[in-house]
């Protein structure tokens, strides 16, 4: 999703955009041509080989829905027409976090729960009807092509001009003014600018040891409930188990499973079956007895956070940047993934954007700093990174090293607000940080902020 998103900016920008994948030959069928409510043409739901977790559940937080809106005019109707759920988070969803229950209220801010085969393969149809994006499957890069200039030994003078991909038996070579680097958590980015003279990122790592399991099921059709989607969170150190209950189109549910701490659930069926059974809220294990399961049930482990520092580096080839996955992969549990990739091509147009202003470039005439991209980035990753690994970091234990006194004092007053969370204005700011639609300084509001600090004051924090 994130070269998908970085492909439809650059679209703006540049006479030609030609993505490369390594998967061959891979389309999204049904959903790039309007699809009939019968779930026998419905995406299936082990999605395309490149991305082994889209059978998952996946969502797009409140803030990725508000740029898809801006993005994607009109396709947030159209995937609501083909069956996803509209969903209004609070007030749809029974969630349980912090070991108590959000209060249902209407916060008017509706967004939608689809699949992720589904919203890719949405997304993909409108690219191509762009005309100037080119899709080129079965292209694995391996490597970068560059310009060294004048200076043949300085690495400071170098420009990437394009890709080195694998086509089957063959090695291909392709020009290009920009290149973007959205190869995910497998990107080998550190290893080809090594190979150019660059160093090697400092990389960053906050490993939760956390496992998850998924099977699909088709919602029965007099199934009923106060809640279209069912979340159950974990919570540092007692809560290691919790669970999604996602409705996607076709009438069907995608049933997640998440364990921290290396309490993995099994992907046999009695074992999956027991794990749900043992979970603080009963929702899940109602939905699953309740309905016919529609796949097998498959496991991910991949899952922790991990950050290349390309922002710290002090030199960096021209016509090159980096986004998504390959530069900073989230727990996929916090949900941020498509969200914050989003949010990094929207960054990436901006940028663009400033830079032709600067410079007085023409259109096609794409060479920027990309190190001052990286760095744009970087300050934009701050947020979802602190979110994404406060806790984890706790769960991880020694091997993420020791806590300073910052993230000691962030973890308790975290603990606090989550104790909290019952309270509606507390909910509504914890919400609006979790969907990134508000900083973190919104849980530090004097009406929230106040009665946490006597308390950790009394309590020596």
């Amino acid at each position: 999703m994130a070269g998908l998103f970085a492909a439809n900016i650059l679209a703006d920008h540049c006479e030609q955009v030609v993505v490369l994948e390594r998967d061959k030959g891979w389309e999204p069928g049904a959903a790039s041509a309007g699809i009939p409510h019968s779930t026998d043409c419905l995406p299936q739901a082990e999605g395309r080989p490149g991305v082994p977790q889209s059978r998952h559940v996946h969502v797009l937080l409140l803030r990725g829905v508000q740029v898809l809106r801006t993005r994607f005019p009109g396709l947030e109707e159209e995937l609501l027409s083909l069956g996803a759920t509209r969903l209004n988070w609070l007030k749809d969803t029974a969630a349980l976090a912090g070991g108590g229950w959000l209060p249902r209220i209407d916060l008017n801010l509706p967004g939608f729960s689809v699949s992720r085969t589904l919203l890719e393969g949405s997304v993909r149809a409108r690219l191509r009807d762009r005309g100037n994006i080119r899709f080129r499957p079965g292209h694995r890069v391996v490597g970068l092509r560059a310009d060294r200039g004048a200076g043949e030994s300085d690495a400071s003078d170098i420009r990437v001009t394009g890709a080195v991909c694998a086509v089957g038996d063959e090695t291909v070579g392709l020009d290009a003014d920009l290149v973007v680097d959205t190869s995910g958590r497998s990107s080998r980015l550190p290893r080809w600018l090594k190979e150019l003279g660059y160093a090697a990122p400092r990389e960053s790592t906050v490993n939760a040891d956390v496992g998850y399991a998924t099977r699909w099921y088709r919602i029965p059709e007099d199934w009923q409930a106060d809640w279209k989607m069912a979340l159950l969170a974990t919570r540092y150190p007692d809560i290691r188990g919790g669970a999604v209950v996602q409705p996607v189109e076709g009438r069907r549910w995608v049933v997640t499973l998440v364990g921290y701490a290396g309490d993995h659930p099994p992907t046999d069926e009695a074992g999956f079956e027991a794990y749900a059974r043992r979970l603080i809220g009963p929702q899940v294990w109602e939905a699953m007895r309740a309905a016919e399961p529609l796949t097998g049930i498959g496991g991910f482990r991949r899952t922790e956070n991990h950050w290349r520092h390309y922002e710290q580096l002090k030199r960096w080839p021209r016509g090159l940047v980096a986004l998504g996955d390959s530069v900073c992969a989230f727990n996929p549990v916090y949900a941020q993934g498509m969200t914050v990739s989003a949010l990094s091509a929207e960054l990436l147009d901006e940028f663009l954007k400033g830079r032709r202003k600067k410079e007085g470039q023409k259109d096609g005439q794409l060479m920027p700093s990309g190190l001052v991209f990286q760095r744009k980035l970087a300050k934009m990753l701050q947020t979802p990174w602190q979110l994404a690994t406060s806790d984890d970091f706790r769960w991880a234990g020694r091997e993420a090293g020791d806590a300073n006194l910052t993230d000691r004092f962030m973890h308790r007053y975290v603990d606090h607000v989550l104790d909290r969370i019952h309270r509606p204005e507390v909910c509504l700011a914890f919400f609006s940080v979790a969907h990134l639609i508000s900083p973190p300084v919104a849980l530090f509001r004097p009406r929230i902020a106040l009665p946490i600090l006597w308390a950790m004051a009394k309590a020596r924090f």
